[in-house]
């Protein structure tokens, strides 16, 4: 008798292609685009319905992949949406924040070049909340943890002071040599974990009585002096008698972001 082949899902595409004399399985160019089409919309869960499997073992095959498709494609649109969700959480608040501003400067009359520069300060000062989003995190650290992370993010700035970087060149030497460092290491950590973050809005003047100031954003004139990114002032701040510390006056050109040292916080660490 005449054995009947099995029929195969690549059938139909091979009847419309030969009404134009093309032998599609001739072609392995057009099995491979023809293979990629049926697969991809059969992960997908297309289905244009101008194709399917035509025998048992492709419906198996196409069951598993369908299945397995199906499982995949929920994990990336969960972890998409989840993402989208913090991100317009983030956002809501920050649009939250700015609708209670604009209510209140208008229920209170604020004059319009004050209420230009409160807009403008909550817009610069947007991402600082990622300063007070790291503090949080830090809490929830071991005090281990805590050390290390504060003086690897913090430790650039903290070079910038012309004593701490001298302290910490002097560290590495002893270290070099062999010598035990780690209470050197718990000064610059314990150091590291009592900077403050600061902002000042533009044209905002400001004192630095016993408090060390390293500019990390923005432009600032110190007694007729221009400071940039990286500009150390108030390094006189460990001394007791405020007579003898040179005052330097603050005036914020643009908006700034500022990490703050006090005499207190750093005493203690130093006792």
């Amino acid at each position: 008798g005449v054995v009947r082949e099995v029929p195969k899902w690549i059938d139909e595409i091979q009847a419309a292609d030969r009404e134009f004399g093309i032998e599609t399985r001739d072609s392995p160019l057009r099995v491979y685009i023809a293979s990629f089409y049926f697969c991809s919309y059969t992960m997908t869960s297309v289905g244009y319905g101008d194709l399917g499997p035509k025998n048992i073992l492709e419906r198996i095959i196409c069951t598993v992949i369908v299945l397995v498709a199906g499982l995949c494609w929920a994990q990336i649109l969960g972890e998409v949406c989840a993402i989208s969700s913090d991100m317009n959480a983030e956002n809501q608040e920050f649009r939250k924040k700015m609708n209670s501003l604009n209510r209140m400067m208008q229920e209170q009359g604020l004059p319009h070049d004050l209420r230009r520069r409160l807009r403008s300060f909550f817009l610069q000062n947007r991402y600082q909340s990622q300063y007070v989003v790291r503090q949080k995190l830090l809490t929830n650290m071991s005090p281990q943890l805590q050390s290390e992370v504060c003086t690897e993010m913090n430790l650039p700035w903290i070079q910038k002071v012309s004593f701490f970087a001298k302290f910490i060149s002097h560290m590495e030497m002893l270290d070099s040599k062999g010598f035990d460092t780690e209470s050197f290491r718990a000064c610059i950590a314990d150091t590291s974990r009592q900077l403050i973050c600061g902002a000042f809005a533009q044209r905002e003047s400001f004192g630095n009585v016993q408090i060390l100031y390293i500019l990390s954003q923005g432009l600032v004139i110190l007694n007729s002096r221009l400071g940039s990114n990286g500009t150390v002032w108030g390094e006189d701040f460990v001394l007791s008698d405020t007579d003898l510390i040179k005052p330097v006056s603050g005036f914020a050109i643009s908006y700034i972001e500022v990490l703050a040292l006090t005499r207190e916080a750093f005493m203690a660490v130093i006792e």
